[in-house]
């Protein structure tokens, strides 16, 4: 008979990274560092209070460069948030260039988790800011624990899409090439927003991060040119540390809701984890602010919550809405691009 393994909320470890950068949010335009900033802050709250809702004695980590002022560092307390600095080694390497300011150090965290120091979980959920959990993941942390395999959101980039200097293929070419050996398959390109990995996998992820960094400093850098983030390393270094990888996109959805741009299907109801990369400046600083305004999530079952958060965030399907209003939204969106040069 199958005896399942029900993880206690305390051996749960929920994590995100964030590194304090100059440069501008590829996916929410502001007018300054500062805006820049707390529009992250905000993020921060709202994904925080969404876990500890669900999860009240969960441990809850931001492993992140420098103290956050107030008033977020003590809405972070109030929520129970660790806040860890670590050594930011990857994240400041000049070796290596990307669009995505500070993606790196999420290389840097996974080396930290990796510690005995930081020891205390059996499995680690390390997601984005701009996430927001919806349901108690029960059943999903019960498998991992027994299959002890690694969770990933695949996004479904095809072998030869070129993502943000990388493909599925080069990064397969890269691996064969530190193994000396030719992979027939194509390994996944995964998306950075949810890692959902067993403690016990930290200490050869780590490892296997040094074995590709180094191996692209000096040798593939010739071959695969100098555009890294922290989605390419990872998706080697878990292709290195398993045969098997799970798909974590039953849990996870990445969704776009922009006025020219939506992955709105209809479908989003049933989905655990909402990424909303489009949201940070509309749908999570309104939830924000009702955070502030009612002193929390705790009061919401997960009917009300969730009606929260679709009122809040306004999914739209594409197509949907009034003519007129989705003309003036092209017309903004492109009157936005002459002006920055940015969508």
């Amino acid at each position: 008979m199958k005896k399942n393994i029900c993880p206690s909320d305390k051996s749960i470890l929920f994590a995100t990274a964030f590194y304090h950068s100059q440069g501008k949010s590829p996916n929410a335009w502001t007018f300054s560092e500062r805006s820049k900033i707390e529009m992250y802050y905000r993020c921060m709250i709202v994904c925080y209070g969404s876990i500890r809702r669900l999860y009240k004695e969960a441990q809850l980590t931001l492993f992140t460069n420098q103290d956050l002022p107030e008033p977020f560092n003590h809405q972070l307390d109030s929520l129970g948030v660790n806040i860890v600095f670590c050594s930011n080694e990857f994240v400041n390497s000049s070796l290596f260039s990307n669009e995505f300011p500070g993606c790196l150090f999420t290389l840097d965290v996974i080396h930290a988790l990796s510690k005995s120091d930081y020891k205390g979980f059996d499995c680690l959920i390390l997601l984005d800011n701009d996430c927001i959990l919806r349901q108690r993941l029960d059943k999903f942390l019960e498998d991992i624990l027994e299959s002890q395999l690694i969770y990933a959101y695949q996004p479904g980039y095809p072998v030869n899409m070129v993502a943000n200097g990388q493909s599925r293929a080069s990064l397969t070419l890269a691996l064969s090439y530190i193994q000396n050996q030719l992979l027939l398959t194509p390994i996944q390109l995964y998306g950075g927003e949810f890692y959902a990995i067993p403690a016990k996998h930290l200490p050869d992820i780590a490892i296997n991060i040094n074995k590709f960094w180094d191996w692209m400093s000096v040798e593939g850098k010739s071959i695969f040119g100098c555009h890294l983030t922290e989605e390419h390393v990872m998706s080697v270094a878990i292709a290195m540390s398993a045969k098997t990888i799970g798909d974590a996109g039953k849990y996870v959805k990445r969704i776009w809701t922009t006025e020219h741009f939506s992955t709105v299907d209809g479908t989003e109801s049933i989905v655990p984890v909402w990424h909303l990369p489009s949201e940070k400046k509309k749908g999570l600083a309104r939830l924000y602010r009702y955070w502030l305004q009612s002193e929390g999530f705790g009061g919401l079952d997960d009917v009300e919550f969730n009606k929260l958060v679709e009122k809040k965030v306004g999914l739209r399907k594409p197509g949907e809405g009034n003519i007129i209003r989705d003309v003036f939204c092209r017309f903004r969106v492109t009157a936005k691009y002459l002006l920055t040069g940015r969508l």
